[in-house]
């Protein structure tokens, strides 16, 4: 199965790690150098000195300046502030390389889908493929090989035409003695014929199986690198965009919050807003629709009520933004069914409480 583009994209790891590191201020110095050294430790298992040396090196310096203030007693606050981000920095950047390499992966098994499909193509042709050849040379191959059958009994019909042709015209005076060769003839040349159509039929039906592989693998293709795109019109603090399996289109505006048991939009995110209506603009192919989730405190139903609330308050204000009728984007209350953190801390259930945008692809095949 493909993998969607990473969802937790470097960016927003380091902003996580940050908040992280925002909540440990209250450690003791000792502390803060002791989970520096373990995110450095994390880094160096997952071959961040070898694949990414600048940001570990830098990252173990700034560790070194920091475990020199905290042995010194002096007010290290700041050398350990840059260590922990530099730490965080190492960390996210070789978990990014990581996703990448296992990204990687997901064109290797498109190809062999599409390798497949070419031997398949060549099986019901009985046309026997060079096993050295892969991808598009393979396909071009069996189209040749398909080209050059029909050719063949092309050839074949016209000979058995002209030779039927040349029986007619000698066997004038004597037909009755040569029905019999006669009707073989025409019986072969009957088969000939059907045989050649067979084989127009089956190379017609692989150029479009082959041809539709191609398209889907190119969509796919553009439309991850449209997801790309988009991810850098958010800030780590704004937004996280992602490409899910289906297909579909993911933006959560972790940026975007509601007072508590409220749905009002507070002005202060019509930036936002508007980054998130310029995504709907940027895949006019896709179904936009809002989605509304919150934490699991209270009454299942009054969460559910309070997360559609939301959700529709989103999604008029995006219809704003396009010109376009409110209705015209589904908005769902997702309520605290589909949580993104356990709900048992604080931190989780503010991550749990969050508006979603999702850009469907349709199913028919966009």
């Amino acid at each position: 199965m493909r993998r969607p583009f990473p969802k937790l994209p470097y960016a927003a790891f380091l902003l996580a790690t940050l908040l992280a590191a925002a909540a440990a201020v209250a450690a003791t110095p000792q502390e803060r150098a002791a989970a520096v050294a373990a995110t450095l430790a994390q880094a160096r298992e997952l071959g961040a000195d070898k694949r990414c040396p600048d940001d570990f090196r830098a990252a173990e310096a700034a560790n070194d300046v920091a475990v020199g203030c905290v042995a010194g007693g002096g007010d290290c606050d700041g050398t350990l502030a840059a260590a922990e981000l530099a730490a965080a920095r190492a960390l996210g950047r070789i978990r990014f390389i990581e996703d990448l390499r296992s990204a990687r992966h997901d064109w290797q098994e498109a190809a062999e889908r599409y390798d497949r499909l070419v031997g398949r193509v060549a099986t019901v042709a009985g046309l026997t493929l060079d096993p050295a050849l892969t991808g598009e040379a393979a396909g071009r191959r069996v189209l040749a090989d398909l080209d050059r059958e029909m050719t063949a009994l092309r050839v074949r019909a016209d000979s058995l035409e002209a030779v039927n042709r040349g029986y007619g015209a000698w066997v004038e005076g004597g037909r009755a003695a040569q029905d019999s060769t006669i009707a073989g003839l025409r019986r072969e040349l009957t088969a000939a014929r059907h045989a050649l159509w067979e084989t127009q039929l089956r190379a017609g039906v692989a150029e479009a199986d082959l041809s539709a592989a191609a398209s889907r693998e190119t969509l796919t293709q553009d439309r991850e690198a449209a997801v790309r795109s988009l991810g850098q019109l958010f800030t780590p603090q704004e937004g996280q965009v992602w490409l899910t399996p289906e297909g579909d289109v993911r933006v959560r505006l972790t940026g975007l919050k509601f007072a508590s048991g409220n749905a009002w939009l507070n002005p202060k995110y019509d930036p936002l807003l508007d980054k998130a209506a310029e995504a709907i603009r940027r895949f006019p192919d896709l179904v936009p629709e809002v989605e509304g989730h919150t934490d699991d405190s209270g009454p299942r139903a009054a969460n559910q009520k309070l997360s559609l609330a939301r959700a529709r308050a989103v999604a008029a204000a995006l219809a704003k933004r396009l010109d376009a009728p409110a209705p015209s984007l589904a908005a769902t209350g997702m309520g605290p069914d589909s949580p993104v953190a356990p709900n048992t801390t604080e931190d989780g259930k503010a991550r749990n409480r969050r508006i979603e945008l999702v850009l469907k692809a349709t199913r028919g095949g966009g």
